[in-house]
């Protein structure tokens, strides 16, 4: 099959930085481009490297715990769908700049940064049907130089974090030094990319990867993290067994508090399945991820038509994901069927889950796949199991569905919950 290229709908969610578009990972249309500064910080964001990063994860679970152990002190109903959101702009935060953004701490959104998020996706939803209109709205060069070249909330946001690096590392003399005083997060592995592709990786390119980190590290893994909480909670057979496999684990001393990234893979099986089974029925994706067909054209697979070049192609994951490959039941929620049935042999099964994880559209695919996607999977595989664990919860009205809408990305809000404390005997250092 002939490469294709993204379209302009991708170019309208460049943010303005100084009146000037800044392309990202995300965002650039060139595939030379892409493939250019992909590479110095590819290695970043590979899971064992990721895993170094585990325990500044913990550090922002233990901080959503302490706000929520204040709702279960006052018996106050939590929505719990804005704190998800906290949880996961503070990771980002961590893992890119040392620092939480303080979303947690302050329960509110930080200089408007999720409000701002919302409105570029929003926006983007719409005009990147029609791309050329961009140019009219925002970012014609005209319009820019009469409102002396604006930046975007989320570009004054990286921006302000970067430059505070920078100063730090004026005071230590040099780049490096700041680097050895410093943890090794994204801003570092940027910094050393500058270094070591010089030729590639110039400080405005530095920021573009943060800002690309700002604006798909932490929507995507609210979405997922709101998708498999309710999913589960609405159904009370499957919460009990994944509440028995947690209290199981943890008093045969094979998981801890918070859970850790192995444990989560080695020990819990029944929350993969729940895992993989809401993130199939509600992937963070909404719309096509847009590619056009090549010079050369495109002939569909199984006697399906002729596609000239030129021709808007894509594939929704909410279509993907509801095909025949997944059994029987494709709208319900059903997480054994990431698991061997009674009746089905290991060969079986394994064939079987394979065709599934193929059919996963989740992050996207082939050299596009979301480059934070270990990111975001580190993120849902420590906290849920850990919230399940520590706290029961349970939604204020079952039978009230949440509100959920399309803007490119599906985000969900409104989800009042009520949470307990999980009755299980903590160790010290645990809880």
């Amino acid at each position: 099959m002939p490469a294709c290229s993204t379209t302009d709908f991708y170019k309208v969610q460049q943010q303005l930085s100084k009146g000037k578009p800044a392309s990202t990972l995300f965002t650039t249309t060139d595939e030379r481009f892409h493939t250019a500064i992909k590479r110095p910080i590819s290695a970043a964001y590979s899971m064992s490297t990721l895993k170094e990063f585990e325990p500044f994860v913990d550090t922002t679970i233990h901080t959503l715990f302490k706000r929520l152990d204040e709702f279960v002190a006052h018996n106050q109903v939590c929505d719990i769908a804005t704190w998800l959101q906290y949880y996961a702009f503070d990771v980002i935060g961590e893992l890119t700049f040392s620092k939480s953004l303080g979303f947690l701490e302050q329960g509110t959104d930080i200089d408007g940064i999720i409000a701002a998020l919302e409105k570029i996706l929003d926006y983007a939803g719409k005009v990147g049907q029609m791309p050329w209109l961009d140019y009219v709205f925002i970012k014609n060069p005209l319009r820019q130089f009469i409102q002396g070249g604006s930046t975007g909330a989320i570009a004054r946001f990286a921006r302000a974090r970067l430059d505070e690096r920078l100063k730090q590392s004026k005071k230590l003399h040099s780049p490096k030094d700041a680097r050895t005083q410093s943890r090794k997060d994204f801003l570092f592995r940027f910094l050393e990319a500058k270094e070591q592709y010089p030729e590639i990786v110039n400080d405005h390119q530095v920021f573009s990867y943060t800002v690309a980190n700002m604006n798909a590290g932490s929507d995507t893994t609210a979405i997922s993290l709101r998708a498999i909480l309710y999913y589960t909670l609405k159904s009370p057979r499957v919460k009990a067994k994944l509440h028995q496999e947690l209290n199981t684990a943890y008093q045969a001393k094979r998981i801890s508090l918070p859970v850790s990234w192995k444990q989560s893979q080695e020990q819990l099986p029944y929350l993969d399945a729940v895992i993989k089974e809401a993130l199939r029925l509600h992937p963070a994706i909404g719309l096509i991820l847009e590619r056009i067909v090549p010079a050369e054209g495109l002939q569909l697979p199984n006697g399906g038509p002729f596609l000239p070049a030129g021709t808007i192609v894509g594939a929704n994951p909410w279509i993907i994901h509801r095909h025949s490959v997944f059994g029987e039941d494709v709208d319900s929620f059903i997480p054994e069927r990431w698991l061997q049935a009674d009746d089905e042999s290991a060969s079986q099964f394994q064939t079987r889950k394979q065709q599934m994880l193929r059919a996963n559209f989740t992050f996207g695919a082939g050299p596009r796949t979301c480059i934070g996607k270990n990111i975001s999977l580190l993120e849902i595989y420590k906290l849920i199991p850990s919230l399940f664990l520590k706290y029961q919860i349970e939604l204020e009205d079952i039978d009230k569905k949440w509100e959920t809408f399309n803007a490119w990305f599906v985000r969900q809000k409104h989800m009042d919950v009520i949470i307990r404390h999980n009755r299980l005997d903590f160790e010290p250092g645990y809880a």
